[in-house]
């Protein structure tokens, strides 16, 4: 099972192939910088499967604003590229049309048509990445101690086991029903004090929560987001139940650091990323204080992205089945 400016700023998606009805008109604007439906879509595409559409919607809303955020504040402050990166992003843009020509039937051009892009959104969406590397010059580095970290560390970090039970969509919904039921009993045992660790071994069907007899420790977007809001809302020492796709969830929370060697040890692997992670949240805060510095407004069409959700949900939906089905067929004649 298994944050903002910075992760999502570097990383331009791989856009997906397939047809669209987005269209080049805006769903979002931020300042002056319009985001394309296309755009909109194009970022979409690469959360769907891994989170539910609902999710995926306000995911790629955040991404969109972070990134545009960046963009805008830079034309704002009047920052052009020299030479070298005007090179480095011609570079980047005929690596990607490249590929297109490549790989994909319709080649480049196809691409975009099919996809409702514009050649210049893709210019918009490569060059975010190199807008932040120049905002990242104005922007007086933190430098943070062991202390600061390990701060962090308690702050932004949880720890849990739990006990997962399957409960999947190829499940009949007699199944489905009987893996609620067992779930609910296991959280009963568990809050009448019935060791927990022993039903864990005894009844948990996810490996890991026999191969990581401490617990998971995990911090935002680490887990699927059920798990996570689940965990968030009890204390140390509490139960709670929760569904995902994965199935049901019987989570006790744990207290991070009651175990000192234990924290020692988990916090030793994460500290080298975590100065990163203080210094990306640093950047995203100065990003958006420099674009209330100069009033930048973010206005969404919600109808528009919610007219894209549905569509994009629907036509996921419709190709996962279709390949279930020809996964039965193929199995079948294979007998």
């Amino acid at each position: 099972m298994k944050n903002k400016i910075i992760a999502s700023l570097l990383a331009v998606p791989l856009l997906l192939a397939g047809c669209s009805n987005a269209g080049s008109k805006p769903v979002m604007t931020v300042g002056d910088v319009e985001v394309s439906g296309g755009i909109y879509e194009s970022y979409l595409n690469s959360y769907m499967g891994s989170v539910t559409a609902e999710e995926a919607k306000d995911m790629v809303l955040e991404q969109c604003k972070a990134n545009f955020t960046v963009v805008a504040v830079a034309e704002a402050m009047g920052i052009e590229f020299d030479d070298s990166t005007k090179s480095d992003i011609k570079k980047a843009k005929k690596h990607v049309v490249d590929g297109y020509n490549s790989n994909y039937n319709g080649k480049y051009k196809g691409f975009l048509k099919d996809n409702n892009l514009t050649d210049k959104d893709l210019d918009k969406m490569i060059a975010v990445s190199y807008y932040a590397q120049e905002l990242r010059k104005k922007f007086d580095g933190v430098e943070y101690t062991d202390d600061d970290k390990r701060q962090f560390f308690k702050d932004n970090y949880r720890r849990a086991k739990h006990i997962l039970i399957m409960a999947d969509e190829e499940m009949t919904d007699e199944d489905k029903e009987a893996a609620k039921v067992k779930a609910e009993e296991l959280l009963e045992k568990a809050k009448n004090g019935e060791n927990f660790d022993t039903l864990v071994t005894e009844n948990s069907e996810d490996p890991g929560s026999i191969s990581s007899p401490d617990g998971y420790f995990f911090t935002d977007g680490a887990m699927v987001k059920e798990f996570q809001d689940g965990v968030d809302s009890i204390a140390p020492g509490e139960f709670t139940l929760v569904k995902s796709t994965y199935g049901y969830h019987v989570i006790q929370r744990l207290a991070l650091d009651d175990n000192a060697e234990l924290f020692e040890t988990e916090y030793e692997k994460v500290a080298d990323e975590l100065e990163s992670k203080m210094i990306s949240r640093s950047f995203e805060k100065q990003v958006y204080a420099w674009a209330d510095e100069y009033g930048i407004e973010v206005d969404v069409d919600e109808d528009a992205v919610d007219e894209i959700i549905e569509r994009v949900n629907k036509q996921y939906e419709e190709t996962r089945k279709s390949l279930e089905e020809k996964n039965i067929e193929n199995s079948d004649s294979s007998k």
